[in-house]
């Protein structure tokens, strides 16, 4: 089988550098990766540049969310380097160019993802980034919770690969919200919430349409038809996360048999679990252990 090309961190793109005025050491970066292709960056400063390197052609459509521990920072960003409106968040689309800075010692968390992850059109992602502003209801929350992803990755990160999938659920909602106008949809609310059930109760073997939707207090049918008809269907998306969840499981706790791995990640027959593996990831589970026995 061959090998996958390297995933494109961001971090090779663009500079990171102390601004002038700026003499106490250089920035501390700490990268951990939240996936296949997905970064989480720990940056301890005394005053911060990051701009934009055009060394490097051919950037993929990325997305860039930084939340600074203070508010002693501005973002410009667009052909014209315009300054972006206040906010706790600074996101940015780096495949345009930006320049971001620090002033003062401080810590930052910055995610580096595809936009394609979003599963939204390129303009509605970048109409969201030039609408966002702390008025929206999610922008405090998202921040807080990129500051425990900063806690997450410098105690446990192998815990990070689990927090992807609803990170990016929790931007996609900010970014929709960014983009509308009056008060935020009840549906995304919902289908947020929803996704992070299911990603506490994967481990649940009887985890099913029905449970979910009594613990949100409607109708299955109800869940159905709110569920986004453009990515996979909710019994795809359990199976999938679970698959996802117990790839991982396979490396991390070698201790336990497959069978057992497939049993904890809520299937029950393990010949079905290897057959459901092989075809999302192209291996066996037994194959995908042994090619990552380091």
């Amino acid at each position: 089988m061959s090998q996958l090309p390297a995933p494109q961190r961001l971090a090779d793109h663009i500079g990171v550098s102390t601004p002038r005025g700026h003499c106490v050491g250089t920035p501390d970066t700490y990268v951990t990766p939240m996936g296949d292709d997905m970064w989480l960056t720990r940056i301890r400063y005394h005053g911060i540049a990051v701009t934009d390197n055009r060394r490097l052609p051919g950037i993929a459509l990325r997305i860039l969310v930084a939340v600074p521990d203070n508010d002693r920072w501005i973002l410009r960003r667009g052909r014209d380097l315009a300054q972006a409106n206040p906010c706790v968040l600074a996101v940015a689309d780096p495949s345009e160019p930006l320049d971001f800075r620090a002033f003062g010692p401080g810590n930052a968390v910055v995610l580096d993802f595809p936009m394609s992850w979003l599963t939204l059109p390129v303009d509605t992602v970048r109409r969201g980034i030039d609408g966002l502003d702390d008025a929206n209801p999610l922008s405090a929350f998202v921040g807080e919770h990129l500051t425990h992803l900063g806690g997450v990755g410098a105690t446990c990160p192998m815990m990070l690969p689990d927090l992807a999938p609803p990170t990016i659920q929790l931007i996609r909602s900010l970014l929709l919200m960014s983009v509308r106008t009056g008060e935020p949809s009840p549906s995304t609310e919902l289908i947020v919430r929803v996704k992070l059930y299911i990603d506490e109760h994967l481990t649940d073997a009887d985890l099913c349409a029905g449970l979910i939707a009594s613990q949100h207090s409607i109708s299955t049918r109800k869940l159905y038809a709110e569920w986004p008809n453009d990515g996979p269907a909710l019994g795809d998306y359990i199976i999938r996360r679970r698959l996802e969840r117990a790839r991982d499981a396979l490396i991390t706790r070698r201790h336990l048999t497959i069978p057992a791995v497939a049993r904890s990640h809520g299937f029950v027959d393990p010949t079905h679990f290897a057959k459901r593996f092989r075809m999302a990831f192209g291996v066996s589970p037994s194959q995908w252990r042994r090619d990552n026995a380091g």
